[in-house]
Formats: C-alpha cells, sequence, structure tokens
C-alpha cells in the first residue's frame, strides 16, 4: 500500500465515520467475508479496520480466501492481523468447514472481470454454488445478516426510456448467450438467496453494485472504467473500442461504503437494493474528461479504434438503474465523476 492509498483511504474514512449510522450494531460482532480480496470487499474490510479502531468495537473479521499470497499482499499492514483481520483459505463452492459463530456473512466472492468471461464455468461457480454452500452454513449461525452482492445489471434489456429503473422491474437477457454467464448466474444466486429467506429464515439483503471505482482497482481488470484508470496511470493515450456514446453511471468506492452500512443498518432483510449513483455519462465523456480536463498537462488523447473488443461481456446501451430505495435511508452521494477519479487515480502515484 503507498502512501497516496492510505491518504485518501483515511481521508474517505473521515467522511464515512460521520455518518449518522449505529455503529454499535457491530460492536463484538463476528464477521465472514467472501470475496475480501476483490476491490470491493478488500476496501470494506479496510475501513471497518479503521472504524474499529476509532469507535472500540472489537470486530473480528474472517476472510476466506483462494490465494493467500494475494491476500497477504493487499492486506500488508500487521496491525490488519491484530485480533482484527484472520485469513481462511477454502474453496466456497465446497462445505464450509469454519465453525458457525458469526454475527453476520458478506458474500462478494466473484469472478467479474471480462477477460475471464470465456471460462462460462469459473463464472457461475461462486455465483451458485459458493452461495448455496454459504447460505447451508448460515443455518447454522445466529445471524443478524447475510449480504449478497449482486449487481444492476440484473435488471436486463429494458426500455432505455424507463430508466433510471428501481429494483423490481426486469427485462429480457438471453441465457443461451455465452457471455450472459455472469448476469444469469447472479440472477440465479439473488433467487436462491430469497428461497432461504423464504424457506429457511435467513435475514437475507441483496445489494447491487453498478459501476463502482476508486483506489485499489485492478488496472488489468479489463473493464472500461479500470481501462481509462490504467492508461491515465501509464501516461498512454485512452483506446476507444466503440463510438463510445453508451451511457454508464459511476459511483466512487466511498460512496458505496457508505450506501451499503446504511442497508446494512437500516434496510429490510428479504430484499435488493441499488447502491449505485444515477450520474451517468458516456464512455466518450469520460475519456475526453480524464485528457482534456483533469489530467490535461499529460497531453495524452482519446484514440479511436475500429476493431472488436476482445473482452465478450453483455452489451447496455444505457446502465442507469434508480437508488431512490437506499436515498431513503438517508444515503447521500458526495463524489462526482471528476472528484473520484482524480482521487483514484491519485491513489497510484503523487499528482498535485
Amino acid at each position: 500500500m503507498n502512501n497516496n492509498f492510505s491518504e485518501i483511504l483515511k481521508d474517505d474514512f473521515s467522511i464515512i465515520i460521520k455518518e449518522h449510522l449505529n455503529w454499535n450494531l457491530l460492536k463484538n460482532k463476528k464477521i465472514l467475508i467472501t470475496g475480501g480480496t476483490g476491490f470491493i470487499l478488500s476496501y470494506l474490510i479496510k475501513i471497518l479496520y479503521l472504524v474499529n479502531k476509532q469507535k472500540k468495537l472489537n470486530i473480528k473479521i474472517d476472510c476466506i480466501v483462494r490465494d493467500k499470497k494475494k491476500a497477504l499482499k493487499i492486506f500488508n499492514n500487521k496491525n490488519y492481523f491484530d485480533d482484527f483481520l484472520s485469513i481462511k483459505v477454502q474453496s466456497i463452492e465446497k462445505k464450509i468447514t469454519l465453525k458457525p459463530k458469526y454475527n453476520y456473512i458478506f458474500h462478494g466472492a466473484s469472478v467479474a472481470s471480462p477477460k475471464l468471461f470465456k471460462k462460462p464455468i469459473e463464472i457461475l461457480s461462486p455465483n451458485i454454488l459458493g452461495t448455496i454452500e454459504l447460505l447451508k452454513f448460515a443455518e447454522r449461525n445466529k445471524l443478524n445478516k447475510f449480504i449478497f452482492f449482486s449487481t444492476t445489471a440484473v435488471s436486463g434489456h429494458v426500455n432505455d426510456k424507463l430508466r433510471p429503473i428501481p429494483e423490481n422491474l426486469y427485462g429480457s437477457f438471453d441465457p443461451t448467450a455465452a457471455e450472459s454467464c455472469y448476469i444469469e448466474s447472479k440472477r440465479m444466486a439473488e433467487n436462491i438467496c430469497l428461497s432461504w429467506f423464504r424457506q429457511k429464515k435467513i435475514p437475507v439483503q441483496i445489494i447491487r453494485p453498478a459501476h463502482t471505482y476508486g483506489p485499489g482497482v485492478n488496472l488489468d481488470d479489463g473493464r472500461i472504467y479500470a481501462d481509462f484508470i490504467s492508461s491515465i496511470v501509464q501516461n498512454k493515450n485512452i483506446i476507444l473500442h466503440s463510438d463510445g456514446k453508451s451511457i454508464r453511471n459511476f459511483c466512487y468506492v466511498a460512496d458505496f461504503i457508505i450506501g451499503l452500512l446504511h442497508v446494512l443498518f437500516k434496510g429490510k432483510t428479504g430484499e435488493a437494493y441499488n447502491v449505485s449513483s444515477e450520474d451517468e455519462h458516456s464512455i466518450k465523456y469520460v475519456a475526453n474528461l480524464l485528457v482534456n480536463k483533469i489530467f490535461k498537462k499529460k497531453c495524452l488523447k482519446v484514440v479511436h479504434k475500429q476493431q472488436k473488443n476482445p473482452y465478450v461481456r453483455a452489451n447496455f446501451k444505457r446502465s442507469t438503474c434508480s437508488n431512490k430505495k437506499a436515498r431513503l435511508l438517508g444515503w447521500k452521494l458526495k463524489f462526482n465523476i471528476e472528484h473520484g477519479m482524480h482521487r483514484t487515480i491519485k491513489s497510484y502515484y503523487q499528482i498535485k
């Protein structure tokens, strides 16, 4: 973790900790997290570490991972492991062998990079098999909440004139297309979670992020915002493989964490919440914003290449979903795209 990342993390924390939330709901609680080496969940763990330290909550976190070396690289501050974080190497697609002692389970283990969509079985398994195994394990615990991380893309293809759409409006999706593996398995996983909620009374909540970005994004991820960030960090022109007219909504990670916590502490069980921004921009607009305004001194360009993007993924012309349901819990977004992108790219090296 470089100094810039640490400073931005602390600054994000200073904003998050001021939220009117009942932090004591986490006091003396044991949390199980899957997907803790991913961008969003690793950021959440680091924020909870700072909350735990300031509020003296005695939170304990166990993090299930496949790659312990990767986890130790991400959590490279020994203070994390000082009676706060424990790394557990386990496949979530098999029976969970941990002792049932948890108050909260956050299931975020998933493969979302479009680079890997050519291996659909690897995409499907953690979303479906992993979710089933974790819910079976959840039955043996006295849970306050089981949080499943889905995606706003489960809404499918709807009439874009209706956007931003709420959580209960859905459109078509092609289950026979290989590139549907991620979204279709997330859809099925949501149904699995709600089946356990109704039949087994597991207190499930479904969180639907959209295009969430920020410090810690894998620059080799393959998603459009990661490509943009990577280009700026490496002082390379931004390459667009399309006309850039597709519209997306981008949410800075600190805003997402705040929204997640509002749902966790105040939201209803058995329901889904879009934790995403309604601040939408075209792909082309964001690319030009980065090279022509935020990082104008780098003298980079936006280059259009008429070639097919090598990474196969479902294509949406517009993807914005309504976040009204989460906002009614008291969530307010604080970062616009310009501010969030500058903070993100600054976290990789020194930019004044």
